[in-house]
């Protein structure tokens, strides 16, 4: 689940990766309601953001969640990918129904770039 407010090159190289860990890639769009980034996000609304997601090549299908738990019990996936930036920081109950169910939990490579990071640079000093 991701925000994919400031779509980048570390999004798609993602999105490959997780595209390579099995048959078919859902990805979940956070809402706008639950984008926690700060208090001027997102930039575009959740159907713009879940628009642009949904015309990638890699991409078979696209939710709107508000929780990565949520999307885990829409999809019910046999392999959840995550960046290689939560490695170490899987929520609990992300982890838990992933045992629960059956669903093999995978990691695609380092972080290659950052929403924020572009954010940053944007936002008036």
């Amino acid at each position: 689940m991701a925000a994919f407010d400031i779509l980048h090159l570390g999004h798609l190289h993602h999105l490959r990766a997780a595209k390579r860990k099995g048959e078919t890639l859902v990805v979940a769009v956070t809402k706008d309601r639950s984008v926690n980034k700060g208090p001027d996000r997102p930039y575009m609304r959740e159907e713009a953001r879940e628009y642009i997601v949904r015309n990638l090549r890699m991409v078979d299908r696209v939710i709107l969640v508000d929780s990565s738990l949520e999307a885990l019990k829409k999809v019910r996936p046999q392999v959840f990918v995550k960046g290689g930036e939560y490695r170490n920081r899987i929520l609990t109950e992300d982890y838990e129904w992933c045992m629960a169910n059956g669903c093999k939990i995978r990691f695609t490579g380092p972080p290659i770039d950052s929403s924020t990071k572009y954010h940053d640079r944007l936002r008036p000093r």
